[in-house]
């Protein structure tokens, strides 16, 4: 059981440093990439003109906590932390990667990461990434979709 949350931890380490160059932070590697993180209160203009807002958690953290309405569901990363193979092309499914889209996960930082490989491996000019996630969002008193069906 230890070996398997050490092979976990080195996991993230890698896919931190392999995404945001080490020791530089998020916001300025993320920036250059053509992610963007946004606050909740600056998701919520994205929302009313129509950008599609991808969920990237698991179904039972949607099932715990409720979901953005009008959201997509797509669960990029399992409870080991390991990267879904169908994620990329589910996302692509629901989005042309010329068109702007958001991620939103329980605290922001598995859509930064999420954010990052859809810009570097899936050529999407513009992803927004929740700052904060749908925890920033239930704080701030947004509704949510109950989702104990999902």
């Amino acid at each position: 059981m230890v070996w398997r949350r050490v092979r976990t931890a080195m996991v993230w380490a890698a896919v931190w440093l392999g995404l945001f160059g080490g020791i530089a932070g998020p916001r300025e590697s993320v920036a250059d990439s053509g992610v963007q993180t946004v606050s909740t209160s600056e998701l919520a203009p994205l929302l009313e003109r129509g950008i599609t807002l991808i969920d990237i958690r698991r179904a039972d953290e949607w099932r715990a906590t409720g979901v953005v309405a009008g959201s997509h569901l797509i669960t990029a990363f399992d409870a080991d932390g390991r990267l879904r193979p169908t994620f990329l092309t589910e996302v692509a499914a629901v989005s042309a990667p010329d068109r702007p889209l958001a991620l939103i996960c329980r605290s922001g930082n598995r859509s930064a990461v999420a954010a990052r490989l859809l810009t570097s491996q899936s050529g999407f000019q513009t992803v927004y990434s929740v700052a904060g996630g749908i925890t920033d969002w239930l704080r701030d008193g947004r509704p949510v979709d109950d989702c104990r069906s999902c």
